[in-house]
């Protein structure tokens, strides 16, 4: 995309962003669900009529077209063209018994993960539009343009969150399998529910989880790859992710000089600091802390690798569309207008950031 096109979506953002905000200091709840609406839609649509100059998109599209019989000839026994799970290959299934256009496979795709997105907005943020920015800012261009499974797979699992407040082990577990048959990466979802049913997490927990992730960030690297190698294949972790097939631009990470690993620090401190504001403000606040937490130290924890780590620990880094817009009550209420301001600036800058990779 040529930079001009580049700095004009930037500017589109930043104006989006601010009608944003204008809905948000109203006190008209219906026209804000159906702002919310509104955008979920263009968005979905913006993605679903992406060329293939996005990564991933072709050989999705060749997938879909060349690769997926219908319903009437699918069996879960197919060999599947460019991935492996079985959940996302039913939808395309679903779709290919209608249609042979990619476009309307990818238009299928965007509109139920904005779909699950809007729902997800709806249940946990407090200010849903500014967390819907937050979103576009940070996961649009890598999820919704490229990695779709993961998209879908994400935005699907966070309903879930719900069911650990209320304890109803059944429909978590049965969420997080729909979401591993989307995209696997999701297994890791499994001891979240125990940590947060059986273990009480205090502030000075996540302040020494931090702690420790980092010293074994720094020094335990040799730990992490043995324990990465040793499990791999029993966790469904693919070998070109690994040291055991891995090709280097996979592979290899920026280590500590990852940038993303103090974002994700500053982010989650910030939200732990605020706990006595944001607690009462929304009742799933631990959960969702305890759930970045994990975030976090995964990529902390495993920064030697590139895809592995960033795979595993985007997941409920997508909870940024809850944590980001709670920022905001860093500032107090005379300076709330200036915490709209400071928090646009930094999610157009991130969002400027991420077009330019």
């Amino acid at each position: 995309m040529p930079k001009q096109e580049k700095k004009m979506i930037v500017v589109i953002f930043f104006i989006c962003y601010f009608i944003a905000v204008s809905f948000e200091l109203g006190n008209d709840q219906k026209q804000r669900d159906a702002l919310l609406a509104v955008a979920c839609v263009v968005l979905a649509l913006l993605a679903g009529f992406r060329d293939y100059s996005w990564a991933d998109t072709e050989v999705y599209a060749v997938s879909f077209e060349k690769f997926t019989p219908n319903v009437f000839e699918f069996s879960f026994s197919d060999k599947i063209f460019g991935y492996s799970e079985k959940g996302f290959y039913f939808i395309q299934v679903i779709v290919r018994t209608f249609t042979d256009n990619h476009t309307i496979f990818f238009l299928v795709i965007a509109s139920l993960s904005f779909y699950f997105l809007y729902k997800d907005l709806r249940q946990y943020s407090i200010f849903p539009l500014v967390g819907l920015c937050a979103y576009v800012a940070r996961f649009i261009v890598g999820r919704n343009f490229m990695q779709i499974r993961a998209g879908l797979a994400y935005v699907v699992l966070m309903l879930s969150i719900k069911y650990i407040y209320t304890k109803d082990w059944k429909r978590y577990f049965f969420i997080v399998f729909i979401a591993w048959t989307l995209h696997r990466s999701c297994i890791i979802a499994v001891p979240l529910y125990f940590v947060c049913n059986w273990i009480k997490v205090k502030k000075w927990h996540v302040y020494l989880a931090l702690a420790a992730s980092f010293m074994m960030g720094i020094f335990g690297q040799g730990l992490a790859h043995a324990l990465v190698e040793d499990n791999a294949s029993d966790m469904n972790i693919g070998v070109r992710y690994t040291d055991a097939g891995g090709e280097k631009n996979q592979l290899e990470g920026l280590g500590m000089r990852n940038p993303m690993i103090y974002f994700q620090t500053f982010i989650l401190l910030a939200y732990t600091m605020l706990e006595k504001r944001l607690a009462p403000l929304n009742k799933y606040y631990y959960i969702i802390r305890n759930a970045y937490l994990y975030s976090a130290m995964t990529l902390i924890c495993f920064n030697s690798y590139k895809v592995l780590a960033a795979r595993s620990s985007s997941m409920y880094a997508t909870l940024e569309f809850v944590i980001i817009p709670s920022l905001i009550f860093m500032f107090n209420k005379k300076n709330r207008q200036l915490a709209f301001v400071v928090t646009g600036v930094a999610l157009t800058a991130i969002f400027y950031m991420y077009q330019n990779r």
